[in-house]
């Protein structure tokens, strides 16, 4: 009697083993949700997903439970009893031939739009024939089967599917990115009085400081407020992300919170909003608003000794970023890098205007006056602040530029005959620089050689005066920056008439950064990366080595509205990025070291651009990514 009492015991605990940890197949959604967990990478947010393994020697599928084994392998080790190491076992379970013991695949399942996707791991090479094969066994153990695609995820599925090889229903990023309703932007928590703000009807936007804002596109600037949600999805490397990032405030993209009623009711009320991974909330809240802690002030260098236009082809002066900002800087340092190894270019026939300039041309018009009137409007009196910027900024593009100055320049720009347009950027010593950001603060414009409209005065003019713009002083002013120690230098280079890409990337895995690696953002043409227009998608993805084996892979976040879903870049053309990348991480850092431009290491923030017919790969900017 006690054998047949342990029988039924070990045979009820090993069914409710199974049943806790695996099944055989999926017949309704609670199923399904019993054994979800969160997929490996964060590149989609608040997404359910199941891991699966079809055993191809006993012909058995598992969906088994994704929260309590986080990779594939772990649960063949320990339930199907799998002998071999994690390296053996990734050799023989993403190759592109039929010698497998398994099949891997996940169930992605966004819940909004109800839509259920089946995705390889981006390293995964299986050929078309098992994809076809293995789609069509998941298919048969699942009750959503109608609605089940296949996710084009990587190069090699891509590939496959546009050699009509994969004769199965299968959706580009573009099919997830569309359909998912929320995103993580910066974690963080805050308490403030609820407001909401319609952009698209062009409404004033003067949110106070105490305020947590719901707005329903992307501001050209961030005002100074606790908290914002946005009913727009972001690029990991837009504007708004990179200044939400440097002020750690609670940002998250929540695209139906408009008309959210729970939402609606808390209006005007002091709420508090908690953004988290994969998920935030927003409650009534008794908590007392934080006042603004005092900043210390930062008083910045500002050498105005260089007067000469400082030719970045050459030798960059240790010291020089005081006189000519970060910018036309780490444009000389990538220069010289470039010199050692030849694998990219960078913007040709590159100088800077020092600040020297910027501060005699305020000297030179009288314009300190006006400019002391700005520094003493109240903090408090935004409109007034805004209105009399714009004014003053008006009042400085219709100055003059020194003639001699003028006249140095065009001789620079005239002793080549390559190119006839130039793009003046802002260069200051408040952005690209340690702790500041200041991404998007300052405008760039274009002069063309013998131009009446497009002259090169009105370009200098037009980058000086974005000193004075109105998110610049904002955010100078959070961050206690003192403005008068402040100066405007300009880079100047050829312009990019040609481009068939343009593209930001960050030298690291911002989705698994368990892995060394890259993600990027990449658009068609001129299409700004990371100022979009309302609705346009570009191409996203991150990139590193699988398993430290050498083996490259390539994951897709989303893809470019603009190209019909095919990839903007070659797998030869992201591989080149991939490859510079690090190596110019470092050799910048050492040059910054040597110029005390930075404390530690950081990741490179990287503009890049592909031109022409051959696709060169020119570097325009890198400068240091704060997270």
């Amino acid at each position: 009697m006690k054998n047949i009492f342990l029988f039924l015991f070990l045979t009820f605990s090993l069914l409710g083993y199974s049943q806790g940890n695996y099944v055989h197949s999926i017949t309704k959604k609670q199923q399904f949700l019993n054994l979800a967990g969160k997929p490996l990478t964060d590149k989609f947010t608040n997404m359910k997903s199941v891991k699966i393994v079809y055993d191809y020697n006993s012909k058995k599928m598992y969906f088994f439970n994704s929260t309590k084994y986080t990779y594939h392998y772990e649960f063949c080790v320990e339930v199907l009893g799998y002998a071999q190491d994690n390296g053996e076992f990734n050799k023989r379970s993403y190759n592109p031939t039929n010698n497998r013991d398994y099949l891997l695949a996940n169930i992605n399942y966004l819940e909004d739009s109800d839509d259920w996707v089946m995705e390889l791991a981006a390293s995964d090479e299986m050929n078309a024939g098992l994809i076809n094969f293995f789609y069509k066994e998941v298919s048969k153990n699942v009750f959503f089967k109608d609605k089940l695609k296949f996710y084009l995820n990587s190069p090699h599925v891509i590939v496959l599917n546009s050699k009509n090889q994969l004769k199965i229903p299968t959706v580009f990023s573009d099919f997830i990115f569309k359909r998912i309703t929320e995103q993580s932007i910066e974690n963080a928590n805050n308490v403030g009085i609820l407001k909401k703000y319609d952009l698209q009807k062009k409404e004033d936007f003067n949110p106070k400081s105490d305020e947590i804002i719901i707005i329903n596109t992307t501001p050209e600037f961030i005002p100074t407020v606790k908290g914002i949600i946005i009913t727009e999805l972001q690029t990991p490397l837009s504007h708004l992300v990179l200044l939400a990032k440097n002020r750690n405030i609670p940002v998250y993209v929540d695209t139906k919170v408009w008309d959210k009623q729970s939402v609606n009711n808390l209006l005007g009320k002091k709420v508090e909003l908690i953004t988290k991974e994969n998920s935030y909330s927003l409650k009534a809240s008794q908590k007392p608003i934080a006042t603004k802690k005092a900043v210390k002030e930062i008083i910045l260098q500002k050498d105005l000794s260089v007067t000469d236009l400082i030719d970045l082809e050459k030798a960059t002066p240790l010291n020089i970023v005081h006189s000519i900002g970060s910018k036309a800087t780490n444009l000389g340092l990538l220069k010289q890098i470039q010199k050692e190894m030849k694998s990219f270019k960078t913007p040709e026939y590159a100088f800077a205007i020092p600040f020297y300039y910027f501060d005699q041309h305020i000297k030179e018009n009288n314009f300190q006056d006006k400019i002391n009137a700005l520094y003493a409007i109240p903090k408090d009196s935004v409109k007034l602040l805004e209105k009399e910027l714009k004014v003053f900024r008006k009042t400085v593009k219709n100055s003059k530029v020194n003639p001699e100055l003028l006249k140095k320049i065009e001789e620079k720009l005239n002793a080549q005959t390559d190119f006839k347009n130039f793009r003046f950027r802002s260069s200051t010593n408040a952005e690209d620089m340690e702790g500041f950001n200041g991404a998007g603060l300052y405008d760039s414009k274009t002069g063309i050689i013998g131009d009446a409209d497009k002259t090169i005065e009105k370009a200098i003019l037009d980058v000086w005066s974005s000193f004075w713009n109105f998110r610049a002083f904002q955010e100078r002013d959070l961050f206690g920056i003192n403005h008068e120690s402040c100066a405007m230098g300009v880079l100047v280079h050829r312009s990019f008439p040609d481009e068939k890409a343009n593209g930001v990337l960050v030298t690291r895995n911002l989705y698994r950064d368990q892995y060394a690696g890259i993600t990027v953002n990449v658009q068609l043409g001129e299409e700004s990366v990371v100022k979009p227009e309302p609705g346009v998608t570009c191409d996203e993805f991150y990139c590193h080595n699988f398993n430290f084996l050498g083996s490259f892979v390539v994951d897709y976040r989303s893809t470019s509205s603009l190209n019909k879903g095919k990839p903007i870049l070659s797998e030869t053309e992201i591989k080149k990025l991939f490859d510079i990348s690090p190596v110019l991480e470092r050799k910048m850092y050492l040059l910054w070291q040597k110029r005390k431009m930075a404390k530690r290491s950081y990741p490179l923030d990287i503009e890049f651009k592909y031109l022409g017919e051959q696709k060169q790969l020119y570097i325009k900017q890198a400068r240091a990514y704060m997270d």
